[in-house]
């Protein structure tokens, strides 16, 4: 079996015997076991509280956590016409957090090493196919689970895998087929392949690419909770429920199916609301899936036990896979795990993230304690109390207020009266104000952003701005976490590139001016992999703010010509790029991209010994400052130590030569114009004084 041959590479072991075989699958499968049963409950406490999260955003916000069962309850009612409506703030919160976090798109570029012609050419194709492998993978939704997840539980993670199963088809091999046939009878579930002589089927091998998916904290088991990062753990697991087919499909292994719990809605056994209201509402509830299995992967990383790692995958109790960690992923080359922490609160000393929700929780429950007193006390008012004297209505008689109902009472006893209350106390309303101060304060998120509306008490346009610049402030930090997270994916997919791409490969992005371009790349031009967002800071900033700053820009001249500004071309792209709009200069300076890229050409057929001549239509000022770059660069001193070194450099310096010629001839025309024209001004300026 082939997990047994995998495993014999790995520990040097030889398979002597079946038994032995099946003893240590047994072995393996028993150890991840008993590791992920151990880090489940050593979860358990962080999980309760994203559950806890999960419910009140859901509006189940009668539940609390029992330290006695540790598990979720719902808090009973302490008397039979006691309110349990539910005002859910934290909904509207949660939302406007995600928005504003998944609103703008990363943009992810590498730098180059250094200011090397070659360097900045190939900074610029890992730039295309980090952009290349956002869409392929549809990163913009991977991007709104990922916003969405952290906001919920504070933590998610980003798994970055190979598949070789995907990509373009480079070849189809024809190979023997192989048919499965059950072992014995006896319920063994192993099986025996068999080759079939004169058959053979058709295999598509791919050529491989990227997998990315985001991973829950639910699925994700590290060795230590108390880990600041993942650097810091030893080992970790990533549990996921798969149907044994799928299972089969993708090992090859047949599984029996097992328990699975996974959480649905069931309708809550107390009533939530008070009078009048019964049974309702719903919360969530452990059920089991059918044909199931959960696949636990096991990463460990290297020890001088295991040099290399380990990477184990065990589906009910048997070894789908063994082999060492197969990603080198990490600083400088190292075997790593393919995942990429995200956290919405980074907690001192702790692996998981916290999130605003968990925070308000407590002023959720305020509020809504609060205004459902507001509530009982409203139907007090309206329903009414009456007072009765001892002996005033006869047994079968009921006061209530119902329209024409006749009151028959003993005068003699005294006449039943309605109960006076007082008005609602005005603390009511003070406290209501209070809480939602508070949600503001705590939550980062004001009344501008939930609701688009000026606060209580803001009318000038500055302190709008003030508030809206506080909103941004407070959620800057959780933009910032997630766009380091961001960038280690950047640096693992290129990482991931550099180890599996074997090939030259087609690279197709879409240019600055919306041209679809084609190109081919070699692992060799993925130097760099210092990964930065460019558009980081505009994850905090509002789509008015981004306009805004456009307005600012068109007021300085930023996008004026160069003719009619004093700003040169070069100092506008700088100063564009430092502000984080580098995208946008394409339209302005599309000439001169151009006529850049035209002379990169030249260039490189220079290098390969072919003459060129110059076209009417270059720019020879940029023309002869490519070419000189060419010839400072260490790259030209070694085609100088060439054999034909001495014929290009020839070839190169006459090159250099036409387009100066060509600029002193149109100085010269130029100066013959402003003479020309001098003249003829001071004939018609003689004439005239004649």
């Amino acid at each position: 079996m082939v997990v047994g041959v995998i495993k014999n590479m790995i520990t040097g072991r030889k398979s002597t015997d079946k038994s032995r075989e099946d003893m240590y699958d047994e072995e393996i499968a028993a150890f991840v076991n008993q590791e992920y049963e151990s880090r489940k409950s050593e979860r358990l406490p962080f999980e309760l509280q994203w559950r806890l999260n999960i419910e009140f955003l859901n509006g189940n916000q009668f539940l609390d956590i029992d330290p006695t069962s540790v598990s979720i309850q719902e808090i009973p009612k302490m008397y039979w016409y006691q309110e349990r409506e539910v005002f859910n703030q934290m909904a509207t919160i949660y939302e406007t957090r995600v928005a504003q976090l998944s609103r703008t798109i990363p943009m992810l570029k590498v730098r180059p090493a250094s200011q090397d012609d070659g360097d900045i050419s190939a900074a610029r194709v890992s730039s295309s196919l980090l952009q290349s492998t956002w869409y392929e993978e549809d990163m913009d939704v991977i991007w709104d689970d990922l916003c969405a997840w952290t906001e919920l539980t504070g933590t998610a993670l980003i798994k970055n895998v190979w598949n070789k199963d995907k990509g373009r088809t480079v070849m189809i091999m024809r190979v023997p087929k192989e048919q499965q046939e059950n072992k014995a009878s006896n319920g063994d579930t192993e099986h025996a392949s068999q080759l079939l002589e004169g058959e053979y089927e058709d295999v598509e091998l791919k050529e491989g690419d990227m997998d990315v998916c985001v991973v829950s904290p639910f699925e994700f088991f590290p060795d230590n909770n108390f880990a600041s990062s993942l650097k810091a753990c030893h080992s970790v697991i990533h549990a996921k429920a798969y149907d044994i087919k799928d299972i089969e499909e993708i090992w090859g292994v047949k599984v029996e199916p097992e328990k699975v719990d996974v959480m649905t809605l069931q309708q809550m056994q107390a009533g939530l609301g008070g009078i009048g209201y019964s049974v309702g509402g719903y919360r969530g509830k452990s059920m089991q899936l059918k044909n199931h299995a959960i696949v636990k992967e096991y990463y460990e990383r290297p020890t001088k036990k295991y040099p290399n790692g380990r990477f184990i995958v065990v589906a009910n109790n048997k070894v789908l896979s063994l082999s060492e960690l197969p990603y080198m992923i990490g600083d400088d080359g190292k075997r790593d795990f393919p995942f990429v922490l995200a956290r919405s609160i980074k907690k001192p000393a702790q692996f998981w993230g916290g999130s605003v929700l968990e925070r308000i929780i407590p002023i959720q429950r305020r509020y809504n304690a609060l205004r459902n007193r507001k509530a009982e006390y409203l139907n007090l008012v309206a329903i009414g109390q009456w007072y009765e004297p001892e002996g005033s209505l006869d047994e079968d008689v009921e006061l209530d207020n119902s329209p024409g109902n006749i009151i028959r009472y003993r005068q003699a006893s005294g006449q039943p009266k309605p109960v006076e209350f007082p008005n609602l106390p005005a603390s009511f309303e003070n406290e209501i104000q209070t809480l939602l101060n508070e949600f503001t304060a705590i939550s980062g998120v004001s009344e501008l952003s939930r609701y688009s509306q000026a606060p209580s008490g803001v009318k000038s346009g500055v302190a709008l701005s003030i508030a809206n610049e506080q909103d941004n402030t407070r959620i800057s930090n959780t933009a910032s976490n997630l766009a380091q997270c961001i960038k280690l994916m950047g640096k693992q997919w290129l990482r991931l590139y550099r180890q599996f791409v074997k090939e030259p490969r087609v690279l197709r992005t879409v240019g600055r001016d919306r041209d679809v371009e084609v190109s081919d790349w070699t692992v060799s031009q993925l130097k760099s992999d210092d990964v930065i967002i460019e558009n980081s800071s505009a994850l905090a900033e509002t789509p008015a703010q981004r306009r805004q700053m456009v307005f600012d820009m068109l007021t300085a001249g930023l996008f004026n010509k160069e003719e009619t500004s004093p700003i040169s071309n070069a100092a506008r792209e700088k100063i564009l790029e430092m502000l984080e709009y580098g995208n946008w200069e394409g339209s302005m300076m599309e000439m001169q991209r151009l006529q850049e890229q035209k002379a990169k050409r030249e260039n490189m057929r220079f290098k390969q010994g072919q003459p060129i001549m110059i076209n009417d239509y270059d720019d020879d000022v940029l023309h002869i400052e490519m070419h000189n770059r060419l010839r400072m660069s260490a790259e030209y001193e070694d085609i100088l130590n060439s054999p034909q070194g001495t014929e290009i450099d020839q070839m190169l310096r006459e090159h250099i030569e036409m387009h100066r010629q060509r600029i002193m001839m149109r100085q010269m025309e130029q100066l013959q114009q402003q003479i020309a024209a001098q003249q003829s001004q001071t004939t018609i300026n003689g004439g005239k004084n004649q």
